[in-house]
C-alpha cells in the first residue's frame, strides 16, 4: 500500500502508525497486530474482525481493525472504527494520532488538524504527530482561517528539531515557511543543514536553488539545481527552474530546451508555457511565443494547470 501524504506529498512516507498497542488476552488481536506488522493487511484485518466478534468494545481491537481497513484503502470504515476506538479511550494518545495519520492520507488535513492537536496534548513527545500538525496547519489554513499557521507549525517543527535534529525533512519544512515569509537567511541556514542530513534531497536542493536565484546569485543557484536534476532527471519542476537559472545568466538557448523539457515532461505545466512564450519572444520566433501563450491560456481556462502554478 502506498502510504504517502503529498504535497506533500514525499513526507507521509517519514511516517507510520504507532503499533503501540496494549496486550489484551486475545490471541486474535495478537495475530492482527503481528499479521499488521508484516504488512499482510487482509490477514490482519480477518484476525482483527475475529477479536471483535469476542469482544465489540475493546477499544485495541477497535485500534487495529481501523488500520487494517486504512492498510487497504477502505477509508470510511477505518475512519468509523478509528472514531469508535477513540471513544472507548478517548485518553489514549496513539488512537487519536492514528486516526489524524490516516486523515492525512486521504489528504483531509482540515479534518486533522483538531485531531492530532489532542494526540499532541496527550503526548507532547510524539514527533510524528507534531509533524503532521505541523504540516496540516500550513495546507489547510485557507479552509480553517488559521491566520497565525506559519507560527503555529514553526513550533512544532521546532519542537522536533530541538528533540531529534535529524528529524527527516524537518529543517526543509522550517526553511519553506521562513522563505513564504521573506526571512531569507533564516531559510538558507536551515536547508543547508538538511541538505547536510540529506545530501539527495532534491526539493531542499530546488529551494535553495530558487531562494539563491532570489537574490541574484545565478551561479550558486546553478550548482544544487544542476545536482537536483542529476537526481531528479523526470521532475518538470526541476527543468523549470534550471530554465530561471538559464535565463537569468543570459544563457537563452539553454533556457529553452530546459523550458521544453518541463513541459515535455508535464505538458499540463502551465509556468512552463508562459516562461516558453516569453522565450521565443525574446529571441524572435513570434509563431512559437504565440503557440505557448495559447496554450497557457488554454490549460489556465480549464483549470488543469499542474500544482506548481503559482510556484516562482
Amino acid at each position: 500500500m502506498a502510504r504517502l501524504l503529498a504535497l506533500c506529498v514525499f513526507l507521509l512516507a517519514q511516517g507510520t502508525s504507532s503499533l503501540a498497542f496494549p496486550k489484551p488476552e486475545s490471541p486474535y488481536y495478537q495475530e492482527a497486530i503481528e499479521k499488521y506488522r508484516d504488512k499482510d493487511y487482509s490477514a490482519a484485518l480477518a484476525a482483527a474482525k475475529r477479536a471483535l466478534q469476542e469482544d465489540d468494545n475493546n477499544a485495541s481491537y477497535r485500534h487495529i481493525y481501523g488500520l487494517a481497513l486504512a492498510a487497504l484503502d477502505q477509508f470510511r470504515e477505518a475512519e468509523e472504527n478509528l472514531q469508535k476506538a477513540i471513544a472507548l479511550e478517548p485518553a489514549e494518545a496513539n488512537f487519536h494520532y492514528d486516526y489524524g495519520y490516516v486523515l492525512c492520507q486521504q489528504k483531509k488535513y482540515d479534518q486533522a488538524v483538531p485531531v492530532l492537536q489532542r494526540a499532541v496534548e496527550l503526548d507532547g513527545e510524539n514527533l510524528m504527530a507534531r509533524f503532521l500538525l505541523g504540516k496540516a496547519y500550513v495546507i489547510s489554513h485557507d479552509s480553517l482561517h488559521i491566520e497565525n499557521f506559519s507560527q503555529l507549525a514553526l513550533e512544532q517543527f521546532k519542537f522536533i528539531a530541538g528533540r531529534n535534529p535529524r528529524f527527516p525533512t524537518v529543517h526543509l519544512h522550517m526553511a519553506m515557511i521562513y522563505s513564504n515569509g521573506g526571512h531569507e537567511d533564516e531559510a538558507l541556514q536551515e536547508l543547508t543543514v538538511e541538505l547536510e542530513l540529506s545530501p539527495k534531497n532534491v526539493q531542499a536542493r530546488m529551494e535553495m536553488g530558487e531562494i539563491l536565484l532570489k537574490r541574484g546569485e545565478a551561479d550558486k543557484a546553478y550548482e544544487h539545481l544542476v545536482q537536483a536534476e542529476k537526481e531528479a532527471p523526470t521532475m518538470p519542476l526541476v527543468h523549470y527552474d534550471l530554465a530561471m537559472v538559464y535565463r537569468k545568466k543570459a544563457q537563452t538557448a539553454e533556457a529553452i530546451k530546459a523550458a521544453q523539457k518541463c513541459v515535455e515532461l508535464d505538458p499540463n505545466f502551465v509556468e512552463g508555457h508562459y516562461l516558453l512564450a516569453q522565450l521565443y519572444r525574446q529571441t524572435g520566433q513570434p509563431e512559437l511565443a504565440r503557440q505557448e501563450m495559447t496554450l497557457f491560456q488554454e490549460i489556465k481556462k480549464k483549470g488543469s494547470q499542474s500544482p506548481g502554478f503559482g510556484h516562482q
